[in-house]
Order: structure tokens, then sequence, then C-alpha cells
């Protein structure tokens, strides 16, 4: 995992993002003074991320990670804090035995951020699985979350995943909720996507398969019951933690018989949703391919091969498509300055996320006078309070939560396979 570090990033970089300005709020950073009399402020402020930037999310969850690092670039180069310095502390939450995201990583990450009394807030983690093992910790604790990408319905609302005790996710002294997340939940984007198949596609029959871990086994479950109340059938439903080429296979040979139109995979790309597609293709099973927002990822193409970079009848639902967004373009251009790559699908949304903390975090400081809270709780309980009251204009638009924690904007985009990228083609709300 990385090494906390302070913003001072290259000189090329910090050249690059001075000329660039954040996302818009209520309280854009005033450049030179931090504005609100914070010119007078003294020290550092410390807030961390934890995401899964190595093994089979390196692509994914690198890019989004990237997305967050910018944002606390450009709020140092603009003096957000005034007279403040920003200290970031970036985490690792895949495993060298998992080789992707790890529920125990994420775990052990997020005690030594508890423990660490310096640290304010986190963005993340990417994996609703990770959410799970993260929360009760970082609630305990009185430690904000922010999660740009995490869907499963559970991690907020009570008795929308049996397999989630929602209550003991929740375990803050003040009884304050403290996790948020700027993504609609499963429940919606298992809508959009059964509206999608079913109306616009004209799909009626469907094999289910999930990769059996909480967001992608939760995201079928939903997906299947919202299908079936649309007049379609799930012919057969499978889920399994055997993600190699010879397992899909079989599976989906066993099925052929049943010639389900279209194949849904209700898991994430480092759990093999492009081996999946290649293992269709392979046993000849000309269906549909369907997923969610986990396969939206490099990765899948990484794993389904070059047949797959402009393939015809491939879909999946993911995060509103915000790069054609006015509001995006300048942190576009930025992303591109500092890392000579394209965004993925998070990128903007891990870059909104790490905004809404920092603002909500120089209106603690303003509220204080100017300076950093003496209390480390003291601090930590007013920043998530100004998470909670979030009203901020961002490249992925306006975001707003409500008292779950959830964000106000409830949609999703389909996304289809265009030379060897994932692109939008149209954003629906449920």
């Amino acid at each position: 995992m990385r090494k906390p570090f302070y913003l001072l990033s290259t000189a090329a970089l910090l050249a690059m993002v001075g000329a660039t300005a954040c996302g818009t709020s209520s309280t854009t950073p005033t450049t030179g003074t931090g504005g609100g009399g914070l010119a007078s402020c003294q020290g550092s402020i410390t807030v961390a991320s934890d995401l899964p930037t190595s093994g089979g999310d390196a692509a994914i969850g690198g890019g989004t990670e990237q997305g967050v690092h910018l944002a606390v670039t450009q709020a140092q180069q603009h003096d957000l804090f005034g007279g403040c310095t920003i200290t970031y502390i970036a985490k690792n939450d895949a495993s060298v035995a998992l080789g992707k995201h790890d529920p125990a990583q994420g775990a052990q990450n997020m005690t030594e951020l508890a423990a660490n009394q310096a640290v304010v807030g986190v963005v993340g983690p990417f994996n609703s699985g990770v959410a799970v093992a993260e929360m009760p910790i970082s609630s305990a604790a009185g430690l904000v979350q922010i999660s740009p990408s995490t869907t499963d319905p559970g991690l907020t609302i009570a008795g929308s995943d049996p397999a989630i005790d929602t209550a003991s996710l929740h375990k803050n002294p003040d009884g304050k909720n403290t996790y948020f997340r700027v993504i609609s939940n499963d429940t919606v984007q298992a809508k959009v996507m059964a509206t999608y198949a079913t109306g616009t596609l004209g799909l009626k029959s469907f094999y289910d398969i999930s990769d059996n871990e909480t967001y992608g086994k939760d995201l079928s479950n939903y997906f299947d019951q919202d299908v079936k109340q649309l007049g379609g059938t799930i012919v057969k439903r499978d889920d399994t933690t055997d993600y190699s080429p010879e397992k899909f296979q079989s599976l989906l040979t066993g099925v052929a018989s049943l010639k389900p139109q279209a194949v849904f995979y209700g898991g994430v790309a480092s759990n093999g949703s492009g081996v999946l597609w290649a293992a269709m293709r392979t046993v000849g099973l000309s269906a549909t391919f369907l997923s969610g927002d986990g396969t939206v990822d490099p990765q899948f193409f990484k794993d389904a091969g070059t047949a797959a970079g402009s393939a015809a009848n491939t879909y999946a639902s993911s995060a509103p498509d915000t790069t054609t967004l006015a509001s995006a373009q300048a942190f576009l251009t930025a992303y591109k300055a500092a890392y000579n790559q394209p965004v993925v699908a998070y990128s903007t949304y891990g870059y909104d996320c790490m905004n809404i903390l920092l603002n909500a975090i120089k209106s603690v400081l303003v509220q204080n006078g100017g300076k950093i809270p003496a209390s480390a709780t003291a601090f930590r309980a007013d920043v998530v309070t100004a998470v909670a009251a979030t009203s901020y204009d961002g490249t992925i638009g306006h975001t707003q939560f409500d008292s779950l924690g959830d964000t106000l904007n409830h949609s999703f985009s389909i996304y289809v396979p265009q030379n060897g990228a994932w692109v939008g083609k149209t954003t629906l709300s449920a």
C-alpha cells in the first residue's frame, strides 16, 4: 500500500492544476486565501482513501483513486484550507492473497485509519463486500466514509439484503450515520437493466450467474425479481465462486438446452465477467450478455479478448456516464494531463467524493474560527454533520444525501463496448 504523503506531487502536475478549477459548489475555494478567513489556519489535516489499486481491480480502482488524488492536489494548490496543509493517505484494499479486493484487508486498513486520530474522513471503499467489513469500524470511531461506487442496498437500507444485518454496520455511539455514497443502489440498478433488457432489447428469457459476493449476488437477486415482474423468465440461476474458463464453460453448456436469450452476470470484472463473455463464445452460446457496474472495468476486455472490443449484444449498467457533461470537462482535461490515460467509470465519482469531504472539512474550520478543532473526536463528528448537509454541484452533477446517506440521484447508464472501452449509450432512471 502507499505511504501517506503531503500533496506536493510533481511540478508539472501542480502547474497544470493551477490552471484548472475545482468542482463548483457553494464553497468553491478561493486561490491563495482558502476563503472564509482561513489564511491564519495552522497545521495539517489528514484525509484518506481506501480503494483496490492492485491485482484484478487495478484499472478500475486505480483510476478511481487517481480522481480522488487529483481533488486533493487541486485543493492544496488552491489553498482550500488557507494556511493549513493537507496530508493524504491512500490505502489499497486489494490483497496479494486474493489478487483483488479483500474485505479482510479493508478491515485492517480501516482499523489503522480509525486509530489515527489525525484522519477526519475516508473516500471508499469501492466494493460492497469490503464496506460490510469496514463500516462497523469507521462508524464506531465516528469516521465518515464516502463511497464512489458501493451499490448494495443493505449497506444503508435495513431488510433490503437478507445477507446483511444493516444495523450491525452502524455503531456510532451518537447514533449518527457516518456512511455516504454518491451512486444509487442495486434496487435501482437492477430495475434499470431489467427494464432496458425486456423493453428496449425485447429479451424474455435469461440465465443468471452471480459471483456469490455481497454485491453480485444481491444484484442478481433484484434483477431476477424485476425480470419476472416485467414478464420475463429466469430459466436458471447459478451462484459460483469458481471463475475459471472451465467452470463457466461447464455451466453454460449445462444451460444451453434451455435456450436463454441472454446471460446476466451479477459480479465484478476481477471475478471473471470477461472470462464468462469469452466462455459464451467458446461453447457457441449466441445469447446477449448483460451485467452491472462491476463489469464496466478495463479488466473485462483484458479477460474477454480483442473480440469483445466492439462486440454487439453486450451491455452493462453502471454509474451515469459523466464524460459528456459540461460540469466534467475541466476535470477530464486535468485528469488526462496528470495521468495521460482515459478516465474509468468512477474517476469522476471519486473526485467528487473527495471534494465533498474537503468542502465539509472547510466548513467546519470556518465555523471554528479558522482553526483545527482541539478535539479529534469533535472534529470527526462535525465533519460527519457537514457531509450529511452536503449540497454540492460537481463533475457528476448535483449531490445531496437522504437521512440514510444515500444519494438523491437515482440514475444509471447503459454502457456498450467500443474500441476496447465501455462507452455510455443512454442514461435511465428507475
